[in-house]
């Protein structure tokens, strides 16, 4: 018999089973340093930061696994890769063909605003329609990411329930993509 996890999280050196994942939620946003907001004479905003700061912090727990995952080497730098259930969107306007994301995709699937699947193929960032788009088009993608284990996981373990509730506080690596 063969046993599935109960999330779609793909995170190898976590170790996610069966036991794992039933309550998993992921809190995920750019990093502070991706903002530098200063104001001209005049008013104006404008950032400042540079692109190579366009970086994600994601923020993985569960309130209700029976088994907690692989964190016992999980230790503040830590790297390890992570895609992330959720998903991320970017809409195609008419007459467009292409969405280009910030990360490689994974799995993307594209939808009209009445949720009729559009046909696509996708390559490295970008997702491609078989024809330009009639209507807009909603992209949505799971993302791979290369994170880093930024502060010290958490684990909270109730006996008599066999609860496990845990955390893991993750930022993207960063570099060249």
């Amino acid at each position: 018999m063969t046993y599935e996890a109960p999330t779609k999280i793909l995170a190898p050196d976590l170790g996610i089973g069966w036991q794992t994942g039933f309550e998993l939620s992921v809190e995920m946003s750019p990093i502070a340093q991706s903002a530098n907001i200063i104001r001209n004479w005049n008013g104006v905003a404008k950032n400042l930061a540079e692109e190579e700061f366009r970086l994600f912090a994601i923020k993985i727990n569960s309130n209700a696994d029976f088994r907690p995952p692989a964190l016992a080497n999980m230790w503040p730098g830590t790297v390890f890769s992570l895609v992330p259930p959720n998903e991320v969107c970017v809409i195609i306007p008419v007459g467009g063909t292409t969405a280009v994301f910030p990360r490689n995709v994974h799995e993307a699937r594209a939808l009209t605003m009445a949720f009729d699947d559009v046909g696509h193929t996708v390559s490295g960032k970008t997702v491609t329609l078989s024809a330009p788009a009639i209507v807009p088009v909603r992209v949505y993608a799971r993302l791979e990411y290369t994170v880093m284990v930024t502060e010290p996981w958490s684990e909270t373990y109730q006996e008599a329930t066999a609860d496990s509730q845990w955390q893991l506080s993750t930022e993207e690596l960063g570099g060249l993509y």
